[in-house]
């Protein structure tokens, strides 16, 4: 055989043996776990919610209200090298 058929086949026999290493992690896992491994969703008994009357924020209130404070620097016509009050 050709050298670059002997590299496909390696090629292939390393895709295919991480791909059984990883199923066989996962079976391993789930043969630790039991049935605590399932999917979201997948229970068996069917969980009713009820929505809050109430909602838990009623209206944002912003914490700061009228223009920000400029720092030495940010404002247009301020010397960007004046010390930091």
């Amino acid at each position: 055989m050709s050298q670059k058929v002997v590299h496909n086949v390696r090629l292939y026999a390393a895709v295919i043996g991480s791909g059984a290493m990883i199923a066989l992690g996962g079976v391993a896992v789930y043969g630790m776990q039991g049935e605590r491994v399932t999917a979201a969703g997948s229970s068996i008994a069917s969980v009713t919610t009820t929505e809050p009357s109430v909602p838990a924020i009623e209206k944002a209130v912003p914490s700061i209200t009228g223009p920000a404070p400029l720092y030495a620097g940010e404002a247009p016509d301020s010397n960007p090298q004046a010390a930091i009050p």
